[in-house]
């Protein structure tokens, strides 16, 4: 088990130090190929900025050689003006150089088209491989801290990764010392079964070599019975009790024998189980390393979890924010609903303040009116009529008329 987890440990660490290497070559090639561009742009740009001092030099030198032909001609013009009286033969020699002054002039002035349509192409290249290399100078800029800020993650991982490797050293050694003292304990109790063990091969051996003279004593007695046949029965009943002692002591050593042999299988049987029991010892390492594993599993899990959760806490606080905007806005509108409430009670209290002035109004009325009642009951009685007849009758009947 020791050597598996060593190994294991040996892995993780090669790995992290692969994963590392390859981070380092590539960013290193990464870093390579983009001076190689920024070279190869610098060095283009440097030949096109030569080539176009070489054009501009050729376009001086043509402008020079044109403008000395035109000055040329013209002079020649102006000398012809003052002689004025000069040979035939010199002006048709004038004449010819003028005519050809002005083809060196045309061939010049195309020379001098040509080179300035030559010289914008050279400029719209080199303005584009200046875009180029700007462009390139940004897009390797971003992949770099591209990639330094994958290395950064990556180193972070490293680290983190290193801390639970060290987590799990940490824990493998104490596993190990603990698997270190059982076995150590194990291998004790063997060594004491063992020596127990030689003892008892060694008790069988003195048993055996005791055996191996009972034939040389019989023989002993034999001659004895031959030397001395006076003597029989005394050394025969001597015999006979050496005999029966023998045969005690043998009886005696054939039970410890089997004693022995007995110790000898318990001991056999205790080392198949010490041996079975080491045997689920190792499968109980290898189940906790397992278990370990699953463990650490279990708690990159749990942190993605709690990512999550942090996340879905995030948006309950924004929830709940937004949920406190509301209470407050509720909260002016209550505040408005209850400055209402006041205004419509204090206008329901006038109300029913009126209302009571009305009703004891109208139970004053009402008093009057039964006062009424009970004096026109009274005139009514007085003159043998009752108000139930009178009602029954449904005629008006006034009193004047009676």
């Amino acid at each position: 088990m020791s050597t598996l987890s060593a190994n294991a440990r040996k892995q993780k660490e090669e790995d992290i130090e692969r994963l590392v290497k390859c981070r380092l070559r590539s960013e290193i090639e990464a870093r390579k190929a983009v001076e190689s561009t920024m070279k190869r742009a610098v060095q283009e740009a440097r030949e096109l900025k030569k080539e176009l001092v070489l054009l501009r030099q050729e376009k001086e030198e043509l402008r020079l050689a044109a403008r000395k032909n035109v000055v040329s001609a013209a002079g020649s013009g102006g000398k012809e003006a003052t002689r004025g009286g000069s040979a035939g033969v010199n002006r048709d020699n004038q004449t010819g150089k003028q005519g050809s002054n002005k083809t060196v002039e045309l061939k010049l002035r195309q020379q001098i088209q040509h080179l300035t349509v030559r010289n914008t192409d050279l400029e719209t290249n080199t303005n584009e491989l200046q875009q180029q290399v700007s462009d390139l100078e940004a897009q390797k800029a971003v992949e770099v801290t591209q990639l330094t800020a994958d290395l950064e993650e990556k180193d972070r991982e490293i680290t983190s990764l290193r801390a639970e490797l060290k987590k799990t050293k940490i824990a493998v050694d104490e596993t190990k010392r603990k698997c270190q003292k059982m076995l150590k304990e194990k291998r004790e109790e063997a060594q004491r079964a063992l020596q127990e063990n030689e003892q008892l091969a060694r008790c069988t051996k003195t048993l055996q070599s005791q055996l191996a003279l009972l034939p040389q004593l019989k023989k002993q007695l034999e001659h004895a019975k031959e030397k001395r046949a006076d003597v029989v029965e005394v050394w025969q009943k001597k015999l006979e009790q050496r005999d029966e002692a023998f045969l005690r002591e043998e009886e005696v050593s054939k039970q410890k024998l089997a004693e022995s042999a007995a110790q000898i299988d318990e001991l056999r049987d205790e080392k198949d189980q010490l041996q079975t029991r080491l045997v689920e010892l190792e499968r109980k390492l290898c189940n906790m390393n397992t278990n370990h594993q699953t463990e650490l599993r279990h708690e990159a899990q749990r942190l993605v979890l709690l990512e999550s959760t942090s996340k879905e806490l995030q948006e309950k606080l924004l929830e709940a924010e937004t949920a406190t905007r509301e209470a407050e806005q509720a909260e002016v509108v209550a505040r408005e609903t209850r400055e209402q409430e006041t205004r419509l009670r204090q206008l329901a209290e006038d109300a029913a303040d009126a209302v009571e002035v009305r009703a004891e109004k109208a139970e004053r009325d009402l008093e009057q009116a039964q006062r009424q009642l009970n004096r026109l009951e009274e005139v009514l009685k007085a003159r043998g009529v009752t108000l139930d007849y009178l009602l029954k009758q449904q005629t008006p009947i006034s009193v004047a008329s009676r």
